[in-house]
């Protein structure tokens, strides 16, 4: 399959009620990077690094650890496009926004379809 490639399927009304659930757990790991990212910056004056965040993040959520590093690694990319974009003087400003919902990125040994 390839990458970015949409993949239809059915699922039961409890299965898609997992899936939301996953997202809104997706959410809460961006939620919680905003926090930690907020709380370094104030404390030492310079951003948290990927590493630093992705051992915060560690065993914290019902998600597999990749799919909770792909979360990370979405906001780390954000706040670069960012500064980017603000360093090549477009108006911009830095990922800030809570989230509810966010879409699981799912990695290759992160499931089982049976």
């Amino acid at each position: 399959m390839l990458r970015g490639q949409k993949v239809f399927f059915r699922a039961s009304k409890a299965d898609l009620d997992r899936l939301y659930a996953c997202n809104r757990e997706s959410a809460r790991v961006w939620n919680e990077c905003l926090r930690l990212a907020k709380e370094h910056f104030l404390q030492h004056g310079c951003w948290i690094t990927k590493s630093e965040l992705q051992k915060q993040t560690k065993r914290k959520f019902h998600l597999h650890s990749q799919s909770i590093q792909a979360v990370c690694h979405k906001y780390l990319f954000a706040r670069q496009a960012a500064h980017q974009a603000i360093q090549q003087g477009h108006p911009a400003r830095y990922p800030y926004k809570k989230k509810k919902y966010f879409l699981t990125k799912w990695v290759k040994d992160g499931f089982k379809v049976y």
